[in-house]
């Protein structure tokens, strides 16, 4: 933060996704930045939970919860079982019951190993 309590990156971006241009403050002259896309996501479980009102009125803004286990179930089994049919289409039902049983480590994993502010690093999600 500065000495007006502004992080710079976050007024940079503000700027930059509400005019569409940021200023050189050594050569006090505008730099136009074409062509660029921002995509930002928030883990509702660690860092900050404020977000500066200015810079969230400039996206939109959406809440998605974690797909039940059915719906996790039918996600990895449509890729599990598109490959296996076209690799080997005699291997369907072992397929099914892979998918089933990763999906189960992963829910023994994470509750075993939560996570804490000692031990940050223990994020698990499907796709480590």
């Amino acid at each position: 933060l500065d000495k007006y309590n502004t992080a710079s990156n976050i007024s940079l971006l503000r700027q930059h996704l509400g005019y569409g241009h940021v200023y050189d403050t050594a050569k006090l002259t505008q730099k136009v930045l074409l062509d660029t896309q921002y995509l930002a996501a928030m883990n509702p479980t660690a860092g900050s939970f404020v977000v500066n009102p200015r810079l969230q009125r400039l996206f939109a803004t959406f809440a998605v919860g974690f797909p039940s286990a059915e719906a996790l179930t039918t996600i990895f089994s449509t890729f599990m079982l598109t490959h296996v049919r076209e690799l080997v289409p005699h291997m369907l039902e072992v397929a099914k019951k892979i998918v089933q049983a990763a999906l189960q480590l992963h829910k023994r994993v994470a509750s075993t190993f939560r996570k804490t502010a000692s031990k940050s690093h223990y994020e698990f999600n499907i796709r480590h």
